[in-house]
């Protein structure tokens, strides 16, 4: 294999040098791209949010899915509904789903960072919203309260916000591979799959290529529909990474023994639902 790239056909990474100028979303903090219209990311979005003191991003709005990540500090994810406010805190570790319509915001008193945004990509991200809806569009987790988990990707895989808690399009695992650890490569038939490096080095392979491309923490990996890849742990460090695949991987929720037909009975236009 080809070592130490950081971009291949299909398969790159992402370093914080090459993230997007500050979007203007947030009031005493930035919103840069990571991942997403500009980078030409088409499923999945994904914005480091920074919140300083006091910080709050605008009202936000989006025709799809969107979840984040919390990565450290506190704040609360602020749901704008027709006939009122909700507030739930958020810590290091939460990840928030919001459901396609739904008004929301984030705030922090001291300080708080996100990964995370719409998926698939809004291109009209921080335009006004439009009417409020009455029900519930906002929902908060844990990265320490699985929904599922899964061997083949690693020992401590997580998936937290999926395709069991009614997320088609918008993903978020959390995945730990001790050192020395590769998950099973693998290909994502209908979805991009994009992943960020938290903590440790290691190497993503493109395996329909054979090329090798090294990453640290605060990298990201994002690869592209229909190629085959893995993630391994092969430089002595633990790798602790968040994303997965947008929109759902049914097949490999098939694999991991789930009953996804009886998950989607409720829900409509799942990609790649036979």
């Amino acid at each position: 294999m080809t070592e130490n790239l950081t971009t291949s056909e299909g398969v790159r990474v992402i370093s914080r040098d090459a993230w997007g100028p500050d979007l203007g979303h947030v009031d005493g903090g930035a919103w840069r791209e990571i991942v997403g219209a500009r980078t030409g990311g088409t499923c999945r979005s994904l914005y480091a949010v920074e919140l300083g003191a006091s910080a709050t991003t605008v009202l936000l709005q989006h025709p799809g899915e969107a979840v984040y990540y919390v990565c450290a500090g506190r704040g609360e994810v602020v749901e704008h509904r027709a006939s009122r406010v909700d507030r739930r805190a958020l810590t290091e570790g939460s990840m928030v789903h919001v459901r396609p319509g739904a008004t929301y915001r984030f705030e922090s008193a001291a300080g708080m960072t996100l990964l995370g945004g719409p998926s698939p990509v809004d291109p009209d991200l921080g335009a006004d919203p439009g009417p409020a809806r009455s029900e519930e569009g906002v929902r908060t987790y844990h990265r320490d309260e699985p929904g599922l988990l899964v061997p083949f990707i690693s020992r401590d895989a997580r998936l937290v916000v999926w395709l069991g808690e009614g997320a088609v399009t918008a993903n978020m695992n959390y995945v730990v591979l001790e050192p020395g650890e590769r998950n099973t490569e693998h290909v994502h038939a209908v979805s991009e799959d994009t992943i960020h490096i938290l903590e440790g080095h290691g190497t993503a392979e493109n395996v329909t290529t054979g090329e090798r491309l090294a990453f640290g923490p605060g990298d990201t990996i994002h690869i592209e529909i229909g190629f085959w890849h893995a993630v391994a742990a092969d430089r002595g460090e633990r790798v602790v990474s968040i994303g997965g695949p947008c929109p759902a991987d049914v097949n490999m929720l098939r694999a991991a023994g789930v009953d996804v037909d009886a998950i989607t009975r409720d829900l409509a236009d799942v990609p790649g639902l036979d």
